[in-house]
C-alpha cells in the first residue's frame, strides 16, 4: 500500500517536472530561438505598409498665373459590407434617406467600386461641411463610416480654359491595364482629355511608400511614418497662354457660338484659344451625376466639343489666299490678271455660279479680286489650275492634316485630290466643276479653326515648317525649326501687301486699328444645316508680323460685318499687353 502511494508520488512529480520542463522549453524557443521572427510578425501586426499618394503637377499659364491646382477636400467613405447582395445595409440606407442621394444611381456607382476591388467605397466624393457634421454627429449610428481627405484638382478659371486645360477623373480598369508602369490604382485620377490627357505621364508623378502604426481597428497611431519610397511630386506644366488674353478673346466673342484663336509669331505659340459654348471642368474633375453628362453629351450646343481641332468647316474666301499661290505658283496667273468682269454670276456648262456681290464686282484684276473677294474671278482663275496643285498649296500651308497640337481627338480636315473624288463619286462621275467651288472655299475643302491660323501664320511669316505650340519649352516642348515656304518672293509679297489692302480698304475694314496695321481675309462659308459661317483670319503688325488671328463664328453672317471686329477687338487688348503697336506712322 505504502509502496502504491510511493510510486503514484513520484509520478506526479515527473509529471510536474515534465509540465514544467516543456515550459521552460518553450519559453526558451519563444524568447531565444524564435526571438527576432515573432518580434517581426508582431510589428508586421501593428504596421502597415501604404501609398503615399503624389501631388499632381499644377497647370500654369505663360506669365506664371495657376491654371490648375489640387486642394484637400473630404470624401464620405463606407466599408464594402454597406453594400450586400440584397442591396444596401441600414447604415448605407440612412445615409441614402439623410443626404438625399438618388438610390438607383447612387448604388449603382458603389456597385462598380465594389467590383474594382476597392477596399472603400466612396459615397460622396466633394462632401460639403453639413455632411461631415452629420457623419461625426452620428458616428455611433454609423459603423463603417468614415471622413477621409483626399487631393481634388481645382481649375481656377472654370469655363475660360476648359477645351485646352481638359478635367481628370477616376482610373478606369483599362487605364490600369494599358498603363502597369504608372502603378495605377482603384480611385486615382487620370487625365481625360484636354492636356491633362496628353500629358498624363509628366503631371502625374510616382506614388511613394510608408509604413504606418495602426491600431486592431485600422487607425493610424502615430504620427511617425517611415518612407520606404519617397514621392515623386508630378511636375508643373507652363503652357504658352495668357490668362489676360484668353479672357480677353472671349469678352470679345460674346458668348457668341464657333472659335478664335491667337498665335505669337514666328514661334507658333497659342496665347489665346477660345471655344464657345464651353463647360465648368470643376463639375466634372470630382465625378457628376449620369443626367448631368447626358445633359452635356445631348446638349445641341456641343459644349464639349473643342471647336479649336475637334470641328471642321469649310475655309470660305481665306482659301482664296490658296487659289492665289497656286496660280503664282504654276504661272497661270499674276497680280494683274484679268478675266471677264463681274456682273454677280458665272455660267460653267449648264450650272450657275454667284458672286457673294449680287451686283457684281466689275472689271477687276487679280489684286482687287481679292480685296474685294470677287467669287467669279475666282471662278475664272481655277480653270486654269488642276486639284494636284491646289492641295499641294494648300498642304504646304498647313491645311488637311493634323498640326500635332497635344490635344485629343484633331481632326485632318479635307483637301480634295483626283483620287479622292474618285473614290467618293466614282472614276468619271464628277467634273472640272468641283474646282469651282474648291477655289473659293466651298464644295468639299473642310479645315479646322488652327489650322486657318497656321495657314495665317505661315503666309505671315513665310516659314513652311511654323507649327502650334501649347508648351512652353522648359515643360517638354520643343523649339520649332525655321525653313522657309517654297514660293516665289514675289507672290509671297504680293499676297502680303494685298492683305493689308483687304483691311484698309477691302472686305475687311472692320478690322482696321488706329495703333496698328492689320493684314487680313474675310470670309462667309456657306452651311448646308443652317446660316452661313463668318470667318476672319488676320495677323498684325502688317510690317513686322508679331501675332496671327483666326475667328470663326457659326451661323453669323458675314465674315467683315461679325468675325473681323471681334478680331479687332482681341487685336487691341493684345496691342496693350505687349507694347505693340504704339502707333501706325501713317
Amino acid at each position: 500500500m505504502n509502496g502504491d502511494r510511493l510510486d503514484r508520488g513520484a509520478l506526479l512529480r515527473w509529471t510536474v517536472v515534465l509540465l514544467l520542463g516543456s515550459v521552460v522549453v518553450q519559453l526558451f524557443v519563444l524568447q531565444i530561438v524564435r526571438h527576432d521572427a515573432y518580434r517581426r510578425q508582431a510589428k508586421q501586426n501593428r504596421e502597415v505598409e501604404r501609398r503615399v499618394p503624389a501631388p499632381r503637377g499644377r497647370i500654369l499659364d505663360r506669365e506664371g498665373n495657376v491654371l490648375a491646382d489640387n486642394v484637400f477636400g473630404a470624401a464620405i467613405t463606407v466599408s464594402r459590407r454597406a453594400l450586400t447582395p440584397a442591396g444596401p445595409d441600414s447604415t448605407l440606407s440612412r445615409l441614402l434617406t439623410w443626404f438625399a442621394l438618388p438610390e438607383a444611381e447612387t448604388l449603382e456607382r458603389l456597385l462598380r467600386q465594389q467590383r474594382e476591388g476597392r477596399s472603400r467605397l466612396v459615397l460622396v466624393s466633394d462632401a460639403t461641411m453639413p455632411q461631415i457634421a452629420l457623419v461625426r454627429e452620428m458616428a455611433d449610428m454609423l459603423p463603417g463610416v468614415a471622413v477621409e481627405t483626399r487631393r481634388r484638382r481645382r481649375y481656377h478659371r472654370g469655363p475660360l480654359f476648359a477645351h485646352l486645360l481638359g478635367y481628370v477623373g477616376e482610373v478606369s480598369a483599362d487605364d490600369m491595364r494599358r498603363h502597369p508602369d504608372r502603378e495605377y490604382r482603384p480611385g486615382d485620377m487620370v487625365g481625360r482629355t484636354g492636356l491633362e490627357a496628353t500629358r498624363e505621364a509628366w503631371l502625374r508623378g510616382r506614388d511613394g511608400r510608408a509604413l504606418e502604426e495602426i491600431d486592431a481597428r485600422g487607425r493610424v497611431v502615430s504620427r511617425r511614418r517611415q518612407l520606404l519610397r519617397p514621392v515623386q511630386p508630378g511636375r508643373d506644366l507652363r503652357l504658352t497662354l495668357s490668362a489676360a488674353l484668353q479672357e480677353s478673346l472671349a469678352a470679345a466673342m460674346a458668348g457668341r457660338r464657333g472659335c478664335g484663336v491667337a498665335m505669337a509669331l514666328p514661334t507658333g505659340e497659342i496665347l489665346a484659344a477660345v471655344s464657345l459654348p464651353t463647360f465648368d471642368p470643376n463639375r466634372l474633375a470630382g465625378g457628376i451625376s449620369s443626367d448631368r453628362w447626358r445633359s452635356l453629351t445631348r446638349d445641341p450646343e456641343h459644349p464639349l466639343l473643342n471647336r479649336l481641332v475637334q470641328a471642321i468647316y469649310p475655309p470660305g474666301s481665306p482659301y482664296k489666299i490658296v487659289t492665289s499661290l497656286t496660280a503664282f505658283r504654276t504661272g497661270a496667273a499674276g497680280p494683274h490678271t484679268r478675266y471677264l468682269p463681274c456682273t454677280g454670276s458665272y455660267r460653267f456648262g449648264n450650272r450657275i455660279f454667284r458672286c457673294w456681290k449680287a451686283t457684281g464686282h466689275g472689271d477687276v484684276d487679280h489684286t482687287a479680286a481679292l480685296v474685294h473677294s470677287c467669287d467669279v474671278f475666282y471662278y475664272q482663275l481655277v480653270q486654269h489650275l488642276d486639284l494636284a496643285s491646289l492641295a499641294a498649296t494648300a498642304r504646304l500651308l498647313g491645311l488637311g492634316r493634323r498640326t500635332g497640337v497635344p490635344l485629343p481627338g484633331e481632326l485632318a480636315g479635307n483637301i480634295p485630290t483626283r483620287e479622292w473624288y474618285d473614290r467618293r463619286f466614282g472614276r468619271g462621275r464628277w467634273s472640272r466643276g468641283v474646282l469651282l467651288n474648291d477655289a473659293i472655299g466651298q464644295g468639299e475643302v473642310l479645315v479646322t479653326p488652327l489650322q486657318m491660323v497656321v495657314m495665317t501664320g505661315r503666309v505671315a511669316t513665310g516659314l513652311a515648317d511654323l507649327s502650334p505650340r501649347l508648351v512652353l519649352p522648359d515643360s517638354g516642348a520643343v523649339a520649332p525649326a525655321a525653313t522657309p515656304l517654297a514660293l516665289p518672293a514675289p507672290a509671297l509679297d504680293w499676297l502680303q501687301r494685298t492683305m493689308r489692302q483687304v483691311v484698309d480698304i477691302g472686305t475687311g475694314m472692320r478690322a482696321r486699328l488706329a495703333s496698328m496695321h492689320v493684314a487680313g481675309k474675310t470670309g462667309t462659308a456657306q452651311n448646308p444645316h443652317g446660316e452661313d459661317h463668318a470667318w476672319f483670319v488676320c495677323y498684325a503688325p502688317a510690317e513686322a508680323p508679331r501675332v496671327a488671328v483666326a475667328v470663326i463664328l457659326e451661323n453669323a453672317g458675314h465674315g467683315g460685318a461679325v468675325a473681323a471686329p471681334v478680331a479687332a477687338r482681341w487685336l487691341r487688348a493684345y496691342a496693350e499687353w505687349s507694347g505693340e503697336g504704339s502707333g501706325r506712322g501713317d
